[in-house]
């Protein structure tokens, strides 16, 4: 494959390749001082070239240039002539070859009943195979499946083994995600091809599926069916990188998809999204990274704090919606936690007027602090031994180099709950 310099002009003279419309302004922008930089160790990233002010327009890329549901939708739309409701901008030209073949076997209402996610993991899958593909130069800057070598859906059985629970409970969620995604496209496209396994490999869905995923940017779309559907691809904007600290903000109208910085940057600065206050656990189960000394990271008890409770005390939590998800982090005690350490002191919960209180929020629960700030000690007493049992893990010297980023992040991943866990602990031995 061509180089990243040769890539990325490609990329930048795709983007800048859509002509001036009078009436609607649609020309993409990419600030002359911003550079992306692919720097050893860190991966990809935007830099500033000089120093940008805040509030500064750095970026706009067009509709045409974002891959969507609506935007998939049309492009197929030119090769089985369906009729869509949400137009976009496509080009005139129809190429077609032995994949879009595929495109005019599949119907309006077998594409509308696919998630977002599904409908771009397939159609990116088999765009990468087209070279007269519209998205070429796009598709060609995505990441390949070593850029995602730290997620668990890529670890070994024996990796996987040295995750702590919480971990290896949200990696099972993302794999089911994407197995299911996989077997709804395999099942739709089986009758349709000759061999399915061929027109849609799993290690080239995969690819597909972790690169949506990954890159994907919040966009309100008149097709989904869900909130999880809403989001689009942009080029260029996702080579922007995640801090704990918002640092750019989105704004989406009939321009396009633009960013705008709310800080200042100085020459060789580094620019970045946030996104969102997400635990390292989930960082790493989604996007393969996790954040030293993430300001937002957490720690999920929930196992162990369930298999305390009795059968009525599950039963009641339940209920009321606060059966599972527990966690601690710097400010504390999430408040679900506080109810199910509070449902636990109470053998009939079902009949406590002070339980019901601290739910309705008539109630500060200062009665239940005492045991339950025993009970969360005791908890996190466990996850920093197994921490200090584990965290040599970053310090692996493993030959095999996957393996030794793989471990090394596992270990910082224990490091860091044992530091978060002893923070914990200070703070109520403080209350």
């Amino acid at each position: 494959m061509e180089d990243f310099d040769a890539r990325l002009s490609h990329l930048l003279q795709w983007i800048n390749s859509t002509p001036r419309d009078n009436k609607l302004p649609r020309e993409s922008y990419i600030s002359p001082n911003l550079a992306v930089q692919d720097v050893e160790g860190s991966g990809r990233g935007v830099y500033a070239k000089e120093s940008i002010k805040p509030h500064s327009l750095i970026i706009n890329i067009p509709h045409a240039f974002l891959l969507n549901f609506v935007t998939v939708l049309n492009h197929i739309a030119k090769y089985n002539g369906m009729k869509l409701e949400h137009q976009s901008r496509v080009p005139l030209d129809t190429i077609h070859d032995s994949y879009t073949k595929i495109y005019q076997k599949l119907s309006k209402d077998e594409l509308l009943k696919l998630s977002s996610f599904q409908l771009l993991s397939m159609y990116i899958t088999i765009e990468r195979k087209r070279d007269t593909s519209y998205w070429k130069p796009f598709i060609d800057m995505l990441p390949t499946i070593s850029d995602f070598s730290l997620m668990p859906i890529n670890y070994d059985a024996d990796t996987l083994d040295l995750l702590p629970k919480s971990t290896k409970s949200l990696h099972t969620k993302v794999l089911h995600r994407f197995n299911h995604d996989y077997q709804v496209i395999l099942d739709l496209l089986g009758p349709k091809t000759e061999d399915v396994l061929s027109a849609i490999p799993k290690e080239d869905f995969l690819l597909s599926w972790l690169s949506i995923n990954s890159r994907c940017l919040y966009m309100k779309l008149p097709t989904s069916s869900s909130a999880q559907d809403n989001f689009t691809m942009a080029p260029y904007i996702d080579f922007i990188n995640h801090s704990p600290n918002d640092h750019c903000n989105l704004k989406i109208d009939g321009k396009g998809f633009q960013v705008f910085t709310t800080s200042s940057y100085s020459a060789d600065e580094q620019l970045y999204f946030s996104y969102g206050p997400h635990s390292n656990d989930f960082l790493l189960t989604e996007y393969g990274f996790i954040v030293p000394e993430n300001k937002w990271d957490d720690i999920d008890i929930s196992e162990d704090i369930l298999s305390l409770l009795k059968s009525n005390q599950k039963e009641f939590l339940k209920s009321h919606d606060y059966f599972g998800n527990y966690t601690v982090n710097r400010e504390g005690l999430s408040f679900r936690t506080e109810v199910a350490l509070a449902t636990l002191q109470e053998s009939a919960p079902q009949d406590s007027r002070r339980l019901i209180a601290l739910i309705n929020g008539n109630f500060d629960g200062s009665s239940y602090k005492a045991i339950s700030f025993r009970i969360i000690s005791d908890l996190l007493g466990k996850v920093i031994h197994q921490a200090e049992q584990y965290q040599y893990l970053q310090y692996s010297d493993d030959l095999n180099p996957t393996l030794m980023a793989r471990k090394r992040t596992i270990g910082t991943l224990y490091w860091n709950r044992r530091q978060l866990a002893r923070e914990v602990i200070d703070s109520l031995n403080q209350l």
